[in-house]
């Protein structure tokens, strides 16, 4: 089996990717207009308070985001160790044996 080749993206295109993904995302949007208005201060200008709140989400997600980086940075190290994909693989068997198991012992009600 042949390693597909990795189509490398400019980090400008990374970006866009992201921001597409990100707009078109329901979840983003559902969240922005039911979650954020409770927040906001009809006193005050809109727009300072949308940056204020945009500036804060984008800085979480961010360091959400390289969190995940790091961790699978450590986990692609640890899945090319012969070691741990064979300790994986005896897991995993030995779950599928186990739940295979546990599928011949329920009775159909």
């Amino acid at each position: 089996l042949q390693p597909t080749p990795v189509r490398v993206r400019t980090g400008l295109q990374s970006f866009r990717a992201a921001l597409a993904l990100q707009l078109s995302n329901p979840k983003s949007i559902v969240f922005f207009v039911a979650f954020l208005p409770q927040f906001l201060d009809p006193a005050r200008p809109f727009w300072p308070q949308m940056a204020v709140f945009e500036a804060t989400f984008v800085t979480l997600a961010f360091a959400n985001a390289f969190g995940y980086a790091l961790l699978a940075a450590r986990a692609r190290r640890l899945a090319e160790s012969p070691r741990a994909i064979r300790l994986f693989n005896r897991a995993g068997g030995t779950a599928l044996i186990a739940a295979g198991a546990a599928a011949v012992t329920v009775r159909a009600a």
